[in-house]
């Protein structure tokens, strides 16, 4: 069910997803750190299998879908972010998880 607020945009409204990617459970910061986690240690797990492997081409895939999630992510946190400073919010945000990304793509690059 979408119903639409007085910004014009649409939204998923009442249900458990709905309130989970607004922060309404957990808080806005520890949902989407938690999505975060969870997607680099999966990237961590299936890409050093594959670095092992040298299984170039799927890695690569992964490293694409990672920095999308991660552009995801930040779209959902500027949705949802209430403080007075968003951009500032954002830019440290994204900066963390390029340096988490770049760490993670190391981590598994030690594998070969």
């Amino acid at each position: 069910m979408s119903t639409s607020n007085n910004a014009g945009e649409l939204h998923t409204s009442g249900t458990p997803f709905g309130k989970l990617i607004r922060g309404e459970y957990f808080g806005l910061a520890q949902t989407y750190w938690a999505f975060y986690l969870i997607a680099a240690a999966l990237f961590f797990g299936f890409g050093s299998v594959l670095v092992a492997d040298r299984n170039w081409t799927p890695y690569v895939g992964m490293i694409v879908g990672l920095v999308a999630w991660s552009f995801l992510l930040l779209t959902g946190v500027q949705r949802g972010y209430k403080g007075a400073d968003p951009g500032k919010a954002l830019g440290r945000i994204g900066m963390l998880f390029l340096l988490l990304n770049l760490t993670n793509i190391l981590a598994t690059l030690s594998f070969i």
